[in-house]
């Protein structure tokens, strides 16, 4: 099994921990914007990154990983129109995902933030919106509710 991921202007191979997994590396996400839609995955866990990279390649989107909080904003700062969704885990280390929705939200406010995580108390879910979520996803979720609720904010397809 092959699993292509993006680490932005990185251009080399490595392989993950399983010897059954190589990871290819690309060194751009440049080709026709209009045939997918580049979704930036938020999660320094890499089997929800692994998960969430099948799910969103088989619905007409690109994934595009950064490890934390820190990375994610970087991205943005970057380039604040490179992505059209952002799927964000809460719990990370450097900077978590309260505060990197707040900085994002800051240089895009018009990007659809997920809040895609396990933590599930009531504060939690209104400190996720308080931040600038537009929506809150409980892990584990079920990958029918996911689509479901991305198909809201833009258009998908298998």
């Amino acid at each position: 099994m092959q699993i292509s991921v993006f680490i932005y202007k990185i251009g080399q191979n490595f392989t993950l921990g399983m010897s059954s997994y190589q990871v290819t590396i690309e060194n751009s996400f440049v080709q026709e914007r209009e045939s997918y839609k580049n979704v930036l995955v938020v999660d320094d866990d890499e089997v929800s990154f692994i998960l969430l990279n099948e799910i969103l390649s088989s619905y007409n989107m690109k994934p595009i990983r950064a490890i934390n909080g820190k990375d994610a904003i970087n991205f943005f700062k970057s380039d604040k129109d490179a992505f059209d969704l952002v799927l964000m885990d809460i719990r990370m280390p450097k900077v978590d995902g309260l505060e990197a929705t707040k900085r994002i939200k800051e240089i895009n406010p018009a990007i659809p933030v997920f809040a895609v995580t396990a933590y599930t108390h009531s504060k939690s879910v209104m400190d996720c919106f308080d931040a600038g979520c537009d929506e809150y996803i409980p892990k584990p979720f079920e990958i029918a509710k996911l689509l479901s609720v991305i198909r809201n904010y833009i258009a998908i397809e298998n």
